[in-house]
This record gives C-alpha cells, sequence and structure tokens, in this order.
C-alpha cells in the first residue's frame, strides 16, 4: 500500500476551505490527516490507496452541497515519486476519480 499527498485546489473561501477540511477530517479515515495549504491556497490530505475511497467519496460529497459550477482540481504525489496525477473533478464523477487515484498510488 502506498502513501500519497493529495493537494485540493477549490474556488472557495477561507471559510469555506475551513469547511472542507473539517467535513473530510470528520472522516474516521482521513481524521488527523487533513490541513489548509496555506491562507486560501487549498487543502492537503494524507492519503493511500485504502483511504482514497473514504477520500474521494467524501470529496465529491462535500462538493454536491456547494454551490453549482465550482472548480474543483486534484492533485496527487506519491510519496518518494518525482511524478504527480492531476485530475479536475468537475469533468469526472466519484468513481472514476477513485480509480485514478487508486490506481496511480499503487504503481510501483
Amino acid at each position: 500500500m502506498t502513501a500519497g499527498i493529495a493537494a485540493i485546489t477549490v474556488d472557495a473561501s477561507a471559510d469555506e476551505l475551513q469547511q472542507l477540511v473539517s467535513w473530510l477530517g470528520a472522516e474516521d479515515e482521513l481524521a488527523g490527516r487533513v490541513r489548509l495549504a496555506g491562507p486560501g491556497s487549498g487543502v492537503v490530505v494524507m492519503v493511500s490507496s485504502r483511504s482514497a475511497g473514504t477520500f474521494c467519496r467524501s470529496l465529491f460529497g462535500w462538493l454536491r452541497g456547494q454551490r453549482a459550477g465550482r472548480q474543483v482540481s486534484l492533485t496527487v504525489k506519491r510519496s518518494g515519486a518525482v511524478e504527480e496525477l492531476d485530475v479536475d473533478c468537475g469533468g469526472h464523477d466519484v468513481d472514476e476519480v477513485l480509480a485514478s487515484v487508486r490506481s496511480f498510488l499503487d504503481q510501483d
């Protein structure tokens, strides 16, 4: 099982980003692994192929409760690797994003 860092970039206010941190951090598998990347710069989550399902479903759950048309991108980097996975969440459904994240994290 490979771990990585998922960086979420979303067009949101500082309060909305903090709500996203709280939303994701309320998941048992993600508790203590979610933080703000910096003022107005997004959210960072430590994720593994095992916790990827919880992460993706929770992220998309939060997005469903937000205003339509929100631009959300996800960048995942495996621990110790140079490669990154970039996904525009607006153009995909949760199962597509989850499959991409798991496949990427499980690469050797």
